[in-house]
């Protein structure tokens, strides 16, 4: 099964899923205030097994930053361009900031990880790969640029030492902590293969597996069909950068430096995906349009389920 054909079965299983997860809130099985219990289990339990042990269990390559870098450079390009964008349209002070965000910084940990496992299965390199990407390239901006932009752009009044409790979190998150555990065992010159080592990683396998279930069921619990009267200008632009420009990008920044293929397929798939959840998040928190960060994060995820095949096939 080649690499296309895998893409678009695991968009067709996620959205089987995110399906099952809006009918289920439909006849009231689920309802939106679960989304806060599903979420706290992926990004406390299920979540972290999966870096854990994609990472421990294969020796840690340093090659895997590069594409950390390059993730963090494509992100910086498109909050140059958004913000660039937004000045030239002479939009206001607060969608400005919220377009720097949901353009710039993607669902790579939540979506990404789920959809890599379903693209490459049994794959551990590209997990690898997925991880450091993710983590380095998306989640040390994530946290340290998104509360700055939220709060730049935004009314709240908040002083910045915000931004050094948002590291803070990140550092001490079971997501990071997972994501160095794994890379200190995997640098342990020990014998993985025993049977203490295999039953011991098969447990936060089987955890892992949960994870892409989960954050389906999150994901049909969060899409609401609300109107967006008088904002296409903002949602077209927004979907453009995020869903189109950004991973364009990517594949042109890659082709100047030397990754394997499957590195430039991850690059890629980790920046075709809608905008993050925490963007809104931080919005919310620093009164940073929210409405307008919150509809266009709902927008990029259903948008997503069809554009990132049809731009893996056009340009991969």
């Amino acid at each position: 099964m080649n690499t296309t054909q895998s893409l678009f079965e695991g968009v067709i299983v996620m959205f089987a899923i995110i399906s099952l997860s809006i009918f289920l809130k439909k006849i009231s099985v689920l309802k939106k205030e679960d989304t806060a219990i599903f979420s706290k289990l992926v990004l406390q339990v299920t979540l972290p097994a999966v870096i854990f042990s994609s990472l421990a269990l294969k020796t840690f390559n340093q090659e895997y930053l590069v594409m950390a870098m390059l993730m963090a450079v494509v992100e910086i390009a498109i909050m140059i361009l958004a913000w660039f964008t937004a000045t030239l349209l002479k939009f206001k002070r607060g969608e400005k900031g919220a377009l720097i965000l949901v353009s710039a910084f993607g669902m790579t940990t939540m979506l990404g990880y789920p959809l890599i496992r379903q693209v490459f299965p049994g794959n551990v390199i590209a997990m690898q790969e997925a991880v450091i990407t993710s983590e380095f390239g998306v989640g040390l901006l994530l946290f340290i640029m998104g509360p700055l932009i939220a709060m730049y752009y935004g009314d709240s009044g908040v002083k910045g030492k915000v931004i050094f409790q948002s590291m803070k979190r990140f550092f001490t998150s079971p997501i990071f902590i997972s994501l160095i555990l794994g890379i200190l065992i995997s640098l342990l010159p020990v014998d993985k293969s025993g049977q203490i080592f295999t039953t011991f990683f098969r447990v936060f396998k089987l955890i892992g597996h949960a994870n892409l279930f989960l954050v389906a069921l999150v994901i049909g619990l969060l899409i609401e069909v609300k109107q967006f009267k008088n904002i296409y200008l903002f949602m077209g632009i927004a979907v453009l950068l995020k869903l189109i420009v950004k991973p364009i990008l990517a594949i042109w920044f890659s082709e100047a430096i030397e990754i394997t293929e499957m590195m430039k397929e991850i690059v890629f798939i980790e920046t075709a995906l809608p905008s993050a959840i925490l963007t809104a998040v931080f919005a919310k928190q620093y009164n940073c349009r929210p409405d307008l960060v919150s509809m266009a994060v709902m927008i990029t995820l259903v948008l997503s389920l069809a554009s990132v095949s049809l731009l893996f096939i056009v340009f991969i």
